[in-house]
């Protein structure tokens, strides 16, 4: 029975005893599930709203869907009959709030305002003054923009950039990946495992830009270092936020950085409290336990299972290969 490494002890806060019952346990486990079957269990749990969003109400602005407003949403947007027309199927921007994106994201300004200072939509509570699109496609037009905290609200898709910093052997194979621990003052998801880097896209951003800016911001990344950021694809899923008010409608656009062996991430911005560079195995364990425990962000761990997949710690003979792979883009990508 092998021990986690001190630097995830330090990241998680368990005691040796319950890391070492954990781990048995993990260990036991896999002996007699496939890999695969165990991530799959893993993606499908982050996966878990894809019901909801077909069943939710269209966001309907200028005759075109953009986004599924579940009913706890729809109620809170039904409080303003002048700007929402709302029946059995579907949620509409009347033609009053304008023609144009910006006249439209003016017009809902003060709405998403009032919402927050009621105190009635907790997903609100983690406003962040930042600007969100709400549209049918990455590279369509916007329709309108709104506050990041309200754009689950409309259910349009929303999309984000993670980077996975890893260290590796002579031979290419990874042996390490950098893990931070969220800040226990985030709003979403406090105190839980991350990867290097990641973030949500502001309106306008482009992903490459995005997470060289999210690499330096969170993780003190160079940019001579940045610039080594390879794109490595993507996962996409209909899960639920935090507060399960809002559908997380999420295309994550997925990059690698091979990280120097004397590389130190530096918490900048406050978003993490601290890294570790933890040994592959004890990640894929970690991962495992994501299953019963709350360890990781949630779509962290879907990020780190497509590493693991696409560097080849999943044997395509496992149980649960196939599925895994679908399970992993079970979501329009779009």
């Amino acid at each position: 029975m092998h021990r986690l490494a001190a630097g995830v002890l330090m990241l998680l806060s368990l005691s040796a005893r319950a890391l070492s019952t954990a781990t048995a346990s993990a260990s036991k486990a896999s002996a007699t599930v496939s890999k695969a079957s165990a991530y799959l269990k893993v993606v499908r749990a982050n996966n878990n709203a894809a019901v909801a969003a077909d069943a939710a109400r269209r966001f309907v602005v200028d005759g075109t869907s953009v986004g599924r407003v579940l009913e706890q949403s729809a109620a809170a947007l039904g409080r303003y009959p002048e700007m929402f027309t709302i029946d059995e199927h579907s949620v509409t921007l009347r033609e009053e709030a304008g023609d144009t994106p910006e006249a439209r994201t003016a017009a809902l300004k003060p709405v998403i305002e009032d919402l927050r200072a009621s105190g009635t939509v907790p997903m609100l509570d983690g406003w962040r003054d930042e600007a969100f699109a709400i549209r049918t496609s990455f590279f369509a037009e916007p329709a309108l923009t709104v506050e990041r905290a309200a754009a689950g609200l409309f259910g349009a898709p929303q999309y984000g950039v993670f980077v996975t910093g890893y260290v590796e052997d002579a031979d290419g194979v990874p042996t390490h990946v950098w893990l931070g621990k969220r800040a226990t003052s985030k709003p979403t998801w406090p105190g839980l495992l991350d990867c290097l880097a990641a973030g949500g896209m502001a309106a306008g951003e482009m992903p490459a830009a995005a997470i060289r800016k999210e690499a330096a911001e969170e993780a003190g990344v160079t940019p001579s270092l940045a610039a080594h950021i390879r794109p490595a694809g993507g996962v996409a899923y209909n899960g639920f936020d935090q507060t399960r008010w809002a559908l997380k409608r999420d295309v994550l656009y997925t990059f690698d950085l091979r990280c120097p062996a004397d590389f130190e991430p530096v918490a900048v911005d406050g978003e993490v409290e601290c890294f570790s560079k933890v040994p592959i195995d004890e990640v894929a364990d970690l991962v495992v336990r994501q299953a019963n425990e709350e360890l990781f962000k949630p779509n962290v761990a879907v990020v780190l299972i497509d590493f693991l997949v696409r560097r080849g710690f999943v044997s395509p003979d496992d149980d649960g290969f196939l599925e895994l792979l679908a399970e992993l883009r079970n979501a329009e990508c779009r």
